[in-house]
């Protein structure tokens, strides 16, 4: 299948919709996500899944125990509950409760497969549990102490030559048993891990993602096990930090194995990524503004073409080690339809001026990487469809709304994964209201005060405070989050709770004054 057709959405090689070939967890849910299931429906899918949790358990199979476990914690996610804070009451009120009723030894191994497995609110739940159950005399079976420390093996990275996305697959293996853990990232953003496989076949994933015949842009190599670790770890970790409705239930089953995967492999001491720096990038967008390719554009409205090559230099050299004109076909469309739209307050003459300039900055970054004929059709073909659809992306009031967020951040020259995280703590500060309400503007205080007012304005207040009191607090630890462009105690307490599994509602709460009434 051509680069062309084929999706880049979907289950890294080897796998099917997420699944790899050999994979062992008959309790998987298979409903989609997003989808919302009934309370029967539900009910069911839990019983399915604890007896094969439990079927897993008895048969003393660490990576199937340790399977069937990751089943059961994204059970949440597949009904539609995607706050941290329902999977931890899920796994608290039915998992631990069931661990403890039994009363069993492999009641205390499911425990034990949770702490390797969970958060750290989890982990503090399960052993805790544990510690009830081993006062009482009851320990786990001697197999359990094999959970998660396997023997890393070989990796492999799959890459798009023009830098869109990568799959990196690593094996490990539980003495002479042998598995493979697999995930897609994403980099035509900050880097993030969409998609992730556990293949209890290894074999056969590595000779898929070695296996690029079918597809003249990509490229195959074997890497070490630190570099690996490098490429895998930070997505990986994007990826838990990040709530995606559109995440497949296999993804979202298998990253807590990942994360203890990674963990096992080497860190890399000597590796020192080729930092670009702002001059780096002014020398960029230089070069390019004397070049020929951009001095028809440059006639035409000098300070248009400046704006364009500065964005798109920005964007291209966003993470360490990618220089100024790295982009590739999906990272444009991104760039056009995503990023942009989201981000600047374009005037008329830079709109009108989007195509030539962006244009010839494609063409002189294909020179300046030297791509051949075929690779600079492709990177170039369908830069007209981004155009066609430039305008009615930029105008979607959705667009208009999150543009907000970036309000007296985005610059054209701006750190773009500075902007990212920055759009980001404000995000968390603020949510986007939801569509079918009011939407104030989040750029202005007062649209922003009236977000709160309907967020907080019906929480019963914290002892000796006024409802108008505690929105004023309310206000205040959000505005705090949303304007402060580093670190503050008010965000590091945040990111803690969050950490705890606490819901963002609750932390501005709890920031605001007490605790919030459950």
């Amino acid at each position: 299948m051509s680069k062309k057709t084929r999706p880049r959405r979907g289950g890294p090689p080897g796998t099917s919709s997420g699944r790899p070939s050999g994979t062992s967890t008959p309790g998987t849910p298979r409903a989609a996500a997003g989808d919302t299931l009934g309370r029967s429906e539900a009910d069911a899918i839990v019983q399915r899944v604890l007896s094969s949790l439990w079927g897993a358990i008895a048969a003393g199979d660490p990576l199937r125990a340790e399977l069937e476990t990751s089943t059961c914690m994204a059970i949440p996610h597949v009904a539609g509950q995607r706050d941290p804070a329902e999977t931890q009451s899920f796994v608290s009120n039915v998992l631990v409760n069931e661990a403890i009723r039994r009363q069993t030894p492999d009641g205390a191994a499911m425990l034990r497969t949770l702490m390797s497995l969970g958060t750290p609110a989890i982990r503090k739940i399960a052993s805790r549990a544990l510690g009830e159950l081993t006062d009482s005399g009851i320990y786990p079976p001697e197999w359990v102490t094999e959970i998660g420390k396997v023997t890393p093996g070989q990796a492999w990275r799959r890459y798009d030559i023009f830098g869109d996305d990568e799959t990196i697959a690593a094996t490990f293996s539980y003495g002479e048993t042998e598995h493979a853990v697999v995930m897609q990232v994403d980099l035509t953003g900050i880097p993030i891990t969409t998609a992730i496989g556990v293949a209890s076949n290894a074999a056969s994933l590595i000779e898929a993602v070695k296996h690029v015949d079918d597809d003249v842009f990509d490229r195959a190599e074997q890497v070490d096990l630190a570099e690996a670790r490098r490429r895998m770890e930070e997505p990986l970790a994007r990826c838990e930090e990040e709530s995606d409705p559109a995440r497949s239930a296999d993804t979202v089953a298998y990253l807590p194995i990942a994360r203890t995967r990674i963990r096992r492999l080497p860190v890399e001491p000597f590796h020192v990524p080729s930092d670009f720096t702002a001059a780096d990038r002014a020398a960029a967008v230089d070069d390019f503004m004397k070049s020929p390719l951009a001095a028809e554009a440059v006639a035409a409205d000098e300070e248009s073409t400046r704006f364009w090559a500065e964005v798109l230099t920005g964007y291209s050299s966003r993470t360490s080690g990618e220089p100024p004109t790295q982009v590739g076909p999906r990272m444009l469309v991104h760039i056009l339809l995503g990023h942009v739209v989201t981000r600047f307050t374009l005037s008329s003459a830079q709109r009108r001026h989007l195509e030539p300039a962006v244009t010839a900055w494609v063409q002189w970054s294909a020179e300046q990487r030297n791509l051949d004929e075929a690779q600079r059709s492709h990177l170039i073909e369908l830069l007209p469809g981004a155009f066609s659809r430039f305008d009615e992306a930029y105008d979607d009031p959705g667009s208009a709304t999150i543009r907000g967020y970036a309000s007296g951040l985005a610059a054209s020259d701006v750190d773009v994964g500075w902007l990212t995280l920055s759009v980001g703590r404000r995000l968390f500060a603020l949510p986007i209201p939801p569509p079918d309400g009011a939407q104030p503007d989040v750029s202005d205080p007062a649209g922003r005060r009236a977000l709160v007012e309907a967020e907080f304005g019906t929480c019963t207040p914290p002892t000796g405070m006024t409802s108008e009191q505690f929105v004023d607090a309310a206000f205040g630890v959000v505005e705090e989050i949303w304007r402060t462009r580093d670190l503050n105690p008010t965000y590091q307490a945040a990111t803690a709770m969050m950490l705890d599994g606490v819901s963002r509602h609750d932390i501005i709460h709890r920031l605001a004054g007490e605790p919030a009434p459950r």
